[in-house]
């Protein structure tokens, strides 16, 4: 039997910080063989990108190696000079980054900078480049390649980056592909594909995978093997059937309770409780024992060992260690119990605090020196929906579809072009000046990149209190500074913090004081673009609970965008599926996620990764991507991509037709010929 491809052993890698160094990468050792699939999974600020870039030694400058060796076949990586190391990157080691965007380079065409890899290490030039950089993209799934290869970054959807990332790092035939978080800002239907061109490129070419994620589905649907980091140590490793089965490491477990679904409805999530801890602390016992709810004294004194736990598995926990003789009785047990609300909580069938009338938004195309109008994006084209109080809509779809135009609409970010928003019977697209500025107190909106939504000069006292001095809420400084104590310790935080930058915190963190942000004017309806798509499973269960305890609380509406199933399934109260500008189902998401009527919905429920996947479940893939909204397909615009369409399907929009209580759906397949 042959060696591994990549051998890590004992690695260790520090950022010097000023004062004791931050071991962002503690002592972690593992392999991967060739054409495995290695997952490592865990929290942001474990270590996780930092270990990936440890392994092509693309250390920040702070960073250097404490210990350790990476054995790449029989090559020491830590031990061999940079020119060496430009060999290795990109031709036996290739890396697809978490953020194409910017990742790519925004002033050279794609095709370009595919080329560049072909030229750097498989020295193609001219005619034979070009070529080869039409088949890469040919092969990653881009319609249109030669077009496509000449075109510039910002001209492609999300997911058609994320496929030139991997061209490129396809293109020097790698041994070994690192993909940091591939599909993380993706929607179901382009992660699926992703996903399933990743599977396809391994089976062809044998090359070993290291998937870094957060996502357990994509764990279940794509791992070999699993390592779980925390605090910059691996604490389990196992293959993919018995970590799934049984995870055996306290955090693992809480990783897979802290995963929204239909059955805790009504209930809070399980959440892990705290941070993770700074890594420039000394620790003394094991790292997890401050949040771990099966601790006792001894946790806290001596550092747990790698366990052999058999089958394969190992386990840094002394739950498992047979050495162990002081565990307490009970300590054994999974934990607390979670504690389960009356149920789900019925909707008010009060009057809609929102209602949304055949809303339009276009924008002109508009060209030449004079900027003629010589088209129209029809981002939102006759859209309707509604809101009751105290009440969670999602609005779903795939990237590029309209969801968040629609929610920039509605809070009157943008102007419609046309239809009705009523704001508890008052016509919001009439509104101007100071009864406008009254409207931005009660309708507010959580942006999906909560770094970006805030000025990287005002510290976050001054975020938050920004609209309360907009609003005049509040006789003082004093009063609301007293006033963005209160907010932060709601969103859970601490108020002490407030003195501080937004690059000073997570990710999840942001999204805490974007949320008190929203929640200083005393909003009635908040608009949700997104707010945990970037976010790791138990960072997205406290903002999940975060978000039900204040609706519950402040009787707060919801409308919720995002792509991913799950939440909609546990959160939402109403589900509304939106394709190309208009919505083509909506009705009670139990309703919907049991029994789809459209197609469209039926396809992105079948892209969703399960952790524990349906046996047998039929997996739909969509031909190509969502239609430009500039020249919408004729009749129903899904029918291009619909694999049940019929020869009507092409001739006109289908009406809404229904298909049970509050549940309507747009599919000339539901009514008669």
């Amino acid at each position: 039997m042959t060696g591994p491809l990549l051998s890590v052993s004992d690695l260790r890698v520090h950022l010097d910080t000023g004062g004791p160094p931050a071991r962002v990468v503690d002592g972690i050792s593992f392999s991967i063989r060739a054409g495995e699939t290695f997952v490592l999974l865990g929290e942001s600020g474990c270590g996780k990108s930092m270990t990936a870039l440890a392994l092509l030694r693309l250390l920040p400058p702070a960073g250097r190696y404490a210990s350790g060796s990476i054995t790449l076949g029989s090559t020491d990586l830590l031990r061999i000079p940079e020119q060496a190391m430009r060999d290795v990157r990109g031709r036996r080691i290739a890396m697809i980054f978490q953020e194409p965007q910017t990742a790519l380079n925004p002033v050279l065409t794609v095709g370009a900078q595919v080329g560049e890899v072909l030229a750097r290490h498989r020295g193609l030039r001219g005619a034979a480049m070009r070529d080869r950089v039409v088949e890469l993209l040919d092969d990653v799934g881009i319609a249109d390649p030669r077009r496509r290869a000449e075109e510039f970054p910002h001209q492609l959807s999300g997911g058609m980056k994320q496929r030139v990332m991997i061209a490129m790092a396809l293109a020097g035939g790698p041994d070994l592909l690192v993909a940091d978080e591939p599909t993380t800002a993706l929607d179901v239907t382009m992660q699926a594909q992703v996903l399933q061109l990743l599977r396809e490129i391994k089976e062809r070419t044998g090359m070993a995978i290291l998937l870094i994620t957060h996502d357990l589905g994509v764990v279940a649907e794509m791992a070999d093997r699993i390592a779980v980091m925390y605090a910059g140590q691996i604490v389990e490793e196992a293959p993919r059937t018995e970590f799934l089965g049984a995870p055996l490491h306290p955090y693992s477990r809480k990783l897979f309770e802290s995963l929204p679904d239909e059955s805790r409805r009504g209930a809070p999530l399980a959440v892990i409780e705290g941070v993770v801890p700074p890594l420039n602390t000394e620790f003394r016992g094991c790292r997890f024992e401050t949040r771990c709810e099966r601790r006792w004294p001894t946790c806290a004194l001596l550092p747990p060992k790698w366990i052999d736990a058999g089958a394969g598995r190992y386990v840094r926990c002394h739950l498992h260690d047979p050495a162990m003789r002081d565990i307490p009785e009970g300590v054994a047990r999974a934990g607390r119990a979670q504690t389960a609300a009356d149920g789900p909580r019925q909707k008010s069938h009060a009057a809609a605090t929102l209602i949304v009338r055949d809303l339009q938004v276009h924008f002109p195309i508009q060209r030449g020196i004079l900027r003629r109008t010589v088209g129209h994006v029809y981002a939102v084209d006759g859209l309707t929906l509604a809101v009751p109080p105290a009440s969670t809509l999602a609005l779903v779809g795939e990237s590029g579809c309209g969801k968040t135009t629609t929610g920039k609409a509605i809070a009157r970010l943008l102007e419609a072009t046309g239809g009705e928003v009523r704001f508890d019977g008052i016509d919001v697209l009439a509104l101007r000046g100071a009864a406008l500025r009254r409207l931005r107190r009660e309708i507010q909106f959580i942006f999906q990149d909560p770094y970006a939504s805030m000025n990287p000069r005002m510290n976050v006292a001054d975020i938050v209190a920004e609209g309360m001095v907009a609003q005049g809420i509040g006789r003082t400084a004093a009063e609301r500074l007293q006033r963005v104590d209160s907010l932060l310790h709601q969103v859970g935080l601490d108020p002490g913090a407030k003195s501080r930058y937004p690059h000073e915190f997570s990710g999840g963190q942001r999204q805490r004081i974007c949320i008190a942000r929203a929640l200083a004017v005393q909003p009635r309806l908040v608009i949700c673009d997104e707010p945990t798509s970037a976010l790791d499973v138990s960072v997205q269960a406290q903002i999940l609970n975060l978000l039900r305890t204040l609706q519950e609380e402040l009787g707060l509406s919801y409308l919720f965008i995002t792509h991913n199933l799950a939440v909609v399934r546990y959160l939402a109260h109403e589900v509304a599926v939106m394709y190309l500008g208009r919505i083509v189902e909506r009705g009670p998401v139990e309703e919907v996620m049991a029994r789809p009527r459209h197609p469209y919905t039926r396809a992105l429920l079948s892209a969703v990764p399960q952790v524990d996947p349906e046996t047998g479940r039929e997996r739909i893939r969509l031909r190509g991507e969502l239609p430009s909204p500039s020249s919408p397909p004729s009749g129903c615009h899904f029918h291009p991509r619909c694999p049940v369409a019929e020869p009507r399907c092409r001739e006109r929009y289908p009406a809404a037709v229904s298909v049970g209580p509050d549940h309507t759906a747009h599919c000339h397949l539901l009514a008669p010929p």
